[in-house]
């Protein structure tokens, strides 16, 4: 019998391999099979839970070993399997997996199969043949069905203000532009590797949405946060909060105050789409918007001003406060990385000079290179912002395509290398895959061009650790809850920025609650009630990113 239990998942295949996937059924059975293997003693579980490597939860409950020596054990926090000579346990919890997380028999059927009885029922774990592309596909087809308002993409929640019930909707995000924008560069991406005419489909329109959060303020080059229509039948302030506008012609609310982070997007969004999938048409407005955009930076001494006349909360690029006022110290690194890559890519897409010159002032009067480099803070570890961290691989992924200075290059690579190098042990695709076209790009002549192939061995880039990654992380994006931080498997915790409770290592993504890569990895609990639902395009950028460089095929 061919066992489905020898491994986690199979490496180092391309996106059309078969692998083996883990699917959660529930069943209409409340009893169970009988077991194969060898079913564990009340002894037999005593002396697991002193044994190494340390089990996860030691409320144990019942167990089976099976002929190749692999363990299944049940708890009442849990169910846990180890396959032989396994350096850990790996864990199945949280309504992702289970009915309730008190497992209260196992059983394995002739087929291979994972029987749990739990108090709210029984369901059967099994691992079934799929590829990537059709787990990629089918998060596509789920975002597109659930995540799309206006074409702007993000989050489902519960709290419609206009149902009785609160019902669930797609409401808006402060950061509603950047979420959209990766799921505009990962279509566009998919786009130029696979000429599907529906990914182009997907790109353009919600491309029009980026361009219509610029539109819809009426202000040249100041794009809002997010949109609502103006009949909706609710004063989007009241429900959300922060700074809103209605339109002259009362059509639109849109919302203001836009951030920084917003940019990252839109950038990094723009330049992709420009190059890999616009037509002229296309690229003539998005040159429109990047000029703009850009020269509002510009013609405000590099602040981003808006409805109210003044800098956003979080809209500062200026040398002033960069680097002569110690409360945005901390920001120094990314920000003057930031606006280093906005300009580049108004550069690229513009041709326009102006913005070369621009960034050169920067980089010789107020050393704003030699900023970049150190801009990952990680001390006192507490304070560490994992949202940033998001935001500087954003940008420094156009910077190091399209940056052809080879001292520069230098410099930002210097950045770049020690910021992948700490971000490393949290195992992220995006990460490792930007990393890795910073370094693709020193191979390529044309930057608007697909690279012809890699040009880098897969271990400089942590390619066998990505491919795991994509076959482990559920494609069901639910926010279910999931707490970690009673595991007897991790040894001493700390605590992160927001006072929660994390682990020294980065759990596997099947063992940890859905996060976009503005989250906490090594963050232990969380989640929710399985109302709310994340889009799905944090899989999506950074397989087809991955695709469109050659490092999976």
């Amino acid at each position: 019998m061919r066992s489905l239990l020898l491994a986690w998942s199979l490496l180092g295949g391309v996106s059309d391999q078969t692998y083996l996937a883990w699917v959660s059924e529930p069943v209409k059975e409340t009893a169970l099979p009988a077991s194969v293997g060898e079913k564990l003693s009340t002894n037999d579980l005593a002396r697991l839970v002193d044994a190494k490597p340390p089990l996860p939860y030691t409320d144990v409950t019942s167990g089976v070993r099976l002929p190749d020596g692999a363990l299944w054990v049940g708890a009442k926090r849990g169910l846990m399997f180890r396959a032989p000579q396994a350096p850990r346990w790996r864990l199945f919890h949280s309504r992702r997996w289970l009915p309730n997380d008190h497992v209260v028999d196992i059983a394995i059927d002739a087929a291979g199969a994972i029987w749990a009885k739990t108090p709210a029922g029984v369901v059967r774990l099994s691992r079934r043949e799929t590829t990537l592309e059709k787990k990629i596909a089918g998060i596509e087809q789920e975002l597109q069905r659930r995540h799309v308002r206006h074409g702007l993409v993000g989050s489902t929640d519960p709290g419609d203000p206009t149902k009785p019930d609160g019902g669930i909707w797609q409401g808006s995000s402060d950061n509603d532009g950047l979420w959209t924008s990766i799921y505009v560069a990962a279509e566009a991406l998919r786009y130029a590797v696979t000429q599907d005419p529906e990914a182009k489909k997907n790109a353009a329109a919600s491309l029009e949405a980026l361009l219509f959060l610029e539109e819809v303020t009426g202000i040249p080059g100041f794009v809002a946060r997010s949109f609502y229509p103006g009949d909706i039948s609710f004063n989007p302030a009241d429900v959300h909060g922060g700074e809103w506008h209605r339109t002259k012609d009362g059509k639109w609310w849109w919302k203001g105050d836009t951030s920084s982070d917003e940019l990252d997007g839109h950038y990094f969004a723009y330049a992709i789409y420009y190059d890999v999938a616009a037509d002229e048409a296309e690229r003539e407005r998005i040159r429109g918007v990047v000029r703009r955009i850009t020269d509002r930076i510009l013609d405000n001494d590099y602040y981003y001003v808006g409805a109210t006349g003044k800098p956003t909360t979080w809209g500062v690029f200026a040398p002033e406060k960069l680097n002569h006022d110690l409360y945005w110290i901390d920001d120094r690194g990314l920000n003057s990385l930031e606006l280093l890559s906005h300009l580049k890519v108004a550069e690229h897409i513009t041709g326009d000079a102006k913005y070369r010159k621009a960034a050169q002032e920067l980089i010789d009067k107020h050393g704003y290179a030699i900023n970049t480099v150190l801009q990952k803070w990680i001390w006192p570890p507490d304070s560490i912002n994992h949202s940033d961290d998001e935001l500087a691989f954003l940008v420094y992924y156009p910077l190091m395509w399209y940056e052809r200075d080879p001292e520069l290059r230098k410099v930002y690579m210097a950045g770049l290398e020690r910021s992948w190098q700490i971000e490393r042990p949290e195992r992220s695709p995006l990460f490792n895959f930007i990393y890795a076209a910073g370094l693709q790009a020193e191979h390529v002549a044309d930057p608007s061009k697909r690279p012809e192939k890699a040009f880098l061995e897969p271990a400089s880039y942590d390619r066998d650790l990505c491919i795991e990654w994509f076959r482990e992380v559920p494609a069901d994006t639910t926010q279910w809850a999931v707490r970690n931080s009673d595991r007897n498997d991790l040894g001493e915790l700390a605590e992160n920025r927001h006072g929660a409770k994390h682990s020294r290592f980065v759990l596997p993504i099947a063992e940890r609650r859905v996060m976009r890569w503005n989250g906490d990895p090594y963050e232990l609990d969380g989640g929710g009630d399985g109302r709310s639902r994340d889009d799905g395009a944090f899989i999506l950028l950074p397989y087809w990113m991955g695709r469109y460089h050659h490092f999976i095929d």
